[in-house]
């Protein structure tokens, strides 16, 4: 099984609606990512929504690991687009993994770019001709 950054459902028409040309990120809690080097430069990636592959990318760059407080805005700017804010991520993170997250919780930052969709990745609509 392929290494894999996944997104909740909430960002899945977000995720098919992004192009191949901007840097996107994730961030995931802690360092564990990190210090192992889980995920590599030019390694490709699925991009799942609710476990399910929406599409490929690739990733760009080695990992880093910030306090949320230190997130340069540079790198926030390349988040989903409700993630925009240091507020919003903390927001976000202690939702999605039910825990206390605040601005001196370290997050491993991931940074990819979305592959061109393939004609065999686009689901199509099987009442269609």
């Amino acid at each position: 099984m392929a290494k894999a950054i996944n997104w909740p459902q909430e960002f899945y028409e977000e995720i098919i609606n992004e192009d191949s040309d901007n840097l996107k990120i994730a961030l995931r809690i802690g360092d564990l990512y990190f210090n192992n080097g889980y995920f590599v430069d030019g390694e490709i990636v699925d991009i799942r929504v609710d476990h399910k592959i929406i599409r490929k990318a690739l990733i760009i760059d080695d990992l880093k690991l910030y306090k949320i407080k230190d997130l340069p805005d540079n790198i926030v700017s390349l988040n989903k687009d409700r993630l925009k804010s240091k507020s919003e991520i903390i927001s976000f993170l202690t939702n999605n993994y039910n825990q206390p997250v605040d601005e001196e919780t370290s997050v491993t930052v991931i940074t990819y770019k979305n592959l061109p969709f393939e004609k065999r990745d686009i689901v199509d609509d099987p009442h269609a001709d």
